[in-house]
This record gives C-alpha cells, structure tokens and sequence, in this order.
C-alpha cells in the first residue's frame, strides 16, 4: 500500500513557494516508545517518514507509522478529495479491502479527514490495515497514517485509533500541550 502513496505522490505537481512553509508546520503526534525511523526521505515537493517497532525493517513491521507532507498541494485541493486520490486504487492494489466512509473533521482548526482500510491480504502476505488522517495546512497537506499486520484486533484498532487521535497540526509559536514536544 506504501506503493500506491508514493505513486500518488509523486503525480501530483507542486508549487514552489510552499517550501517556506516546511518550517513553520508539523504534525505532532504521541510518542511512539520503542519504534525507530525506518525510512526517510524527502524534497522540495514532498516528504515522507516511516517509524516502526525497534528490530523490524520496512519490509518486514507488525507495526507501522508514516508521516508525509505535500508542499502546496492544501492551496489545490481538499483532504476529501486527497482521500478519494488514495482510495480510488485501492481495490485494484487490495483486492477484497474494506474501506470505511471518509469522515470529515477539524484538526488544530484545519479541515482534515479520516478514513480506514482493511486489507485481507498485504504485501507481506498477512492481513493489513491503516487508519489515515489527512490534515490540510495553510500550504502544505500533512498525513498521517497508523497501520498493522495480522488483523484488526481490538488492542491493535484502539491503539491506532488512539494514536491518530492524538495527532495535532502545529505551527511555529503554537503553544498547545501537544506541541510543545
């Protein structure tokens, strides 16, 4: 699934003057205990990070948290219309995935959504599923996504729940509890 938002991302044309605002937003998110960065990379355009439990590779998690920002695109589009990019795939990448209803929400006074998909069958051959909050900032789209492998058990769903819950929009000088970190 990692695939088909790279592939996304990497269609989607960026303006220039959004690089300035890399620096002045983030997404915060709780703390992650024992997970470590797997993955990283980033350019003008975009970013993304992959944290994942101490011991496990990118290829081989029970446990993943990707964290992805595209710069410009909150000035083109909508968190709603940037979930139904990532959906649309989907049932041809996971065949015989569930897909929740894209919730529309506020996050840090921003629009943003929240959806949830459940694979039967990933890339490593178990049972995927994420939760995906995409939270539009003045410039830049932030994402965050929590998944699994195994299948959605209750401590497994209420600690994605949990965690995306917990995912703030910061800006510099913001003095909120949850960006302080």
């Amino acid at each position: 699934m990692r695939k088909v938002a790279l592939g996304l991302a990497g269609l989607m044309l960026v303006a220039s003057s959004a690089a300035s605002a890399q620096s002045i937003e983030h997404l915060a998110a709780p703390a992650l205990p024992g997970f470590v960065v797997g993955y990283s990379a980033g350019n003008a355009q975009q970013s993304i990070r992959e944290e994942i439990p101490r011991g496990e590779t990118v290829e081989a998690w029970t446990r993943m948290v990707t964290t992805q920002r595209f710069m410009g695109l909150a000035q083109r589009t909508t968190p709603a219309a940037y979930a139904q990019s990532v959906l649309a795939p989907l049932p041809r990448a996971c065949p015989g995935a569930a897909i929740s209803p894209v919730t529309n929400l506020t996050v840090s006074g921003r629009p943003a959504v929240r959806f949830q998909v459940d694979s039967p069958l990933s890339a490593g051959g178990r049972p995927e599923t994420f939760i995906l909050l995409a939270v539009a900032g003045r410039s830049d789209m932030h994402v965050k996504q929590a998944a699994w492998r195994g299948g959605t058990t209750p401590a497994a769903l209420g600690w994605g729940q949990q965690f995306i819950a917990g995912t703030s929009l910061c800006a510099a000088g913001d003095r909120t509890a949850a960006c302080k970190h």
